[in-house]
């Protein structure tokens, strides 16, 4: 679910601060979406038969905690109506240029409705059966576009960039690997919770596995100067993939695979937020949300104008100072501490 957004999305904004060190601002990229998951997880165990919706509630009371409850739900609906966006401006771009906007909005919405109604135990087997489909749609790419690479092209290393500028270019892909954060709603869904952390860091060792690789890879086919300049570096790699005249031109499958982790990305926040809407209101109809944001989100998605404003502003302006440090790590590591204290005054008292 991660993988293929951060790579479509921040491999060409990560080359362009860092150049060709990029492939070691993605592997603190991998750090920091490990200790996202690390707080997440702390914090949903803390209070394991309940989503955020209701341990917040508790945490904080009615209004402090319902305020931010409020603040979770407008955020995983804008970045549900963002990703339906990106979606279709990376099809206009790629494989569908004359298509109405509107049609692959509403094709993809209906498809993510579907999915979603039929409840997070089938998004889970759906993401079971789709995800070794997605990271074979990663690495085979890579592999196959062996005779293109040069090591040359990742020269000098740590010559040309401080520290900081590292930094900067790990922050680019930190929303996306961070998504992981999102086990603060599902946990009260799963039933072996003593292997969450561990699956959690899994997953996000293995996104960030397929991050890595495709910054490397790219850079040493197209060099930093080259790959900065393509919005989909990766896309641009597979289209150069020619394998002794028989193996080539596999970007349509590619693209077609790519788009199941961005289907399922989507379906997540669908339910996340159509679930604890139903929570926050006391309501219980999940579903009947999930299709009135499904009908709210298909206007919305239309008002970016073009992929700038929608995949590039949206990362640059809002995920990366305010999205990622605050809504995926400070308040969660606030509220862990909060539950820590709570605890320990529950014992003592």
């Amino acid at each position: 679910m991660q993988v293929v957004m951060a790579i479509l999305l921040t491999s060409s904004a990560t080359v362009r601060i860092s150049g060709q060190d990029a492939w070691i601002s993605a592997m603190i990229t991998v750090l920091l979406g490990i200790v996202t998951v690390f707080i997440n997880v702390k914090l949903s165990l803390m209070y394991p038969e309940k989503t955020f919706i209701d341990f917040v509630r508790i945490m904080l009371g009615p209004w402090l905690g319902g305020g931010m409850v409020l603040l979770y739900l407008l955020y995983w609906f804008v970045v549900y109506v963002a990703i339906l966006r990106q979606f279709t401006t990376f099809m206009i771009g790629t494989i569908l240029p004359e298509t109405p906007v509107s049609i692959i909005i509403m094709l993809m919405a209906s498809v993510v409705l579907y999915s979603t109604l039929s409840g997070l135990s089938v998004i889970g087997r759906m993401s079971e059966f789709l995800g070794p489909v997605i990271i074979a749609g990663i690495f085979l790419p890579i592999l196959l576009s062996f005779n293109n690479l040069n090591a040359e092209r990742l020269l000098p290393v740590l010559k040309d960039h401080n520290g900081f500028t590292l930094l900067q270019g790990s922050l680019m892909g930190a929303p996306f690997l961070g998504d992981c954060f999102l086990v603060i709603m599902l946990i009260s869904f799963v039933s072996k919770r003593e292997f969450v952390m561990k699956h959690g860091i899994g997953g996000v060792l293995l996104a960030g596995a397929g991050f890595v690789v495709s910054i490397v890879a790219t850079l040493m086919v197209f060099g930093p100067n080259v790959t900065q300049s393509f919005p989909y570096p990766l896309l641009m790699l597979v289209r150069s993939i020619s394998v002794a005249g028989i193996i080539e031109s596999l970007d349509a499958i590619v693209v077609a695979i790519w788009i199941m982790s961005i289907f399922l990305k989507l379906s997540i926040y669908l339910f996340a937020v159509s679930y604890g809407t139903a929570q926050w209101t006391g309501t219980g109809k999940w579903r009947t949300y999930a299709v009135v944001f499904t009908i709210l989100g298909l206007p919305l998605a239309l008002l970016p104008r073009n992929y700038i404003e929608v995949s590039v502003f949206f990362p640059i302006k809002v995920a990366v100072p305010y999205i990622f440090p605050i809504i995926m790590v400070g308040i969660p590591l606030l509220l862990w501490i909060t539950a820590l204290v709570q605890r320990n005054i529950r014992v003592q008292g």
